[in-house]
């Protein structure tokens, strides 16, 4: 599982995940008994994972800047991984949708969302050296902090 791509992110997932955790126990009108089922289920990911989550806030210890730089890469390429499995749900949404108007405007959207980072993602492949260089050095020495 060490070349899965969502294992370098995985701390930062669990964390966002963690946080809404928390939030659920203070919504009312949900039942106590669901509200346990899905910290047992949140807690059980973070046992699973709990090695790479142990490894990737070492690595954000030890340099911030870097693991910061590589879990946006990282989630530019899932969100372009994760729309081939979101196009045919959306479809099927926009088929089914009664109102015409939003259905439209949620077929606009996911549109212009992936030419989007179609777009981002095209000039990172084809200028990933200068792209790199300036996220890595140029921005680096902009940003306070981050040189030791």
């Amino acid at each position: 599982m060490e070349n899965t791509l969502i294992i370098r992110s995985v701390s930062v997932f669990i964390a966002i995940w963690g946080i809404a955790t928390v939030f659920l126990w203070f919504r009312p009108k949900i039942e106590f008994f669901w509200k346990l089922v899905a910290t047992m289920i949140f807690l059980f990911y973070l046992w699973f994972f709990h090695d790479e989550i142990a490894r990737n806030m070492a690595s954000f210890r030890a340099d911030w800047y870097i693991a910061t730089i590589a879990f946006f890469k990282e989630l530019l390429v899932l969100s372009f991984v994760f729309l081939f499995f979101l196009w045919p749900v959306v479809l099927f949404v926009v088929f089914y949708k009664s109102d015409d108007m939003g259905a439209e405007s949620l077929l606009k959207l996911l549109c212009v969302i992936t030419i989007v980072l179609w777009i981002i993602f095209a000039a990172y492949v084809f200028y990933d050296k200068k792209i790199d260089a300036f996220l890595y050095e140029k921005l680096k020495t902009l940003i306070p902090f981050t040189h030791k």
